[in-house]
């Protein structure tokens, strides 16, 4: 009887525990950004005083003309939890050439072979390499920052004027 009784206290604490409520904070720049907690809309940040239970739960963070941002966090029971995100800017960006033959390709999946091209690209470093019949000829890092128009040159480095 004793050992029954001790089951059932460990599993109500069990079950408490599984089902109680951790305090949520979300803090993001920018602010008044889009918060979802596993699909569903908390509403515009800050989150402030939100409940979350235990478990692992996924965040999705979004806002115009920014990157979406999807993060996965594990909540441990009996824990206050706060995050702070921070969302990259997007840019509109244009790339130019009066290079004949080129092939040119960003971080792996933009490709284009035209005179000009406009992408919409996430603040940061990115990788564009340039090809002929085939072959690389050229690799460069550039910095979006700021929306931008990139005029490229063979044997030159990527010219940039707003």
């Amino acid at each position: 009887m004793v050992q029954c009784i001790k089951i059932l206290i460990l599993s109500l604490f069990l079950f408490a525990d599984a089902f109680s409520q951790v305090k949520l904070e979300v803090n993001t720049i920018p602010t008044k950004v889009d918060v979802h907690l596993d699909g569903v809309n908390l509403g515009s940040s800050p989150i402030i005083n939100e409940r979350v239970t235990p478990g692992v739960h996924k965040f999705e963070i979004k806002k115009k003309g920014y990157a979406p941002l999807t993060y996965d966090v594990l909540v441990n029971p009996a824990q206050a939890i706060s995050l702070d995100f921070f969302l990259n800017p997007i840019y509109e960006c244009k790339f130019k050439t009066d290079e004949k033959g080129l092939v040119f390709e960003l971080n792996g999946e933009h490709r284009w072979d035209v005179e000009m091209v406009r992408l919409r690209l996430e603040a940061g470093d990115h990788t564009l390499r340039v090809f002929k019949i085939g072959e690389i000829i050229d690799e460069q890092t550039i910095r979006v920052d700021q929306p931008k128009k990139y005029n490229y040159h063979l044997n030159k480095s990527l010219n940039s004027s707003n």
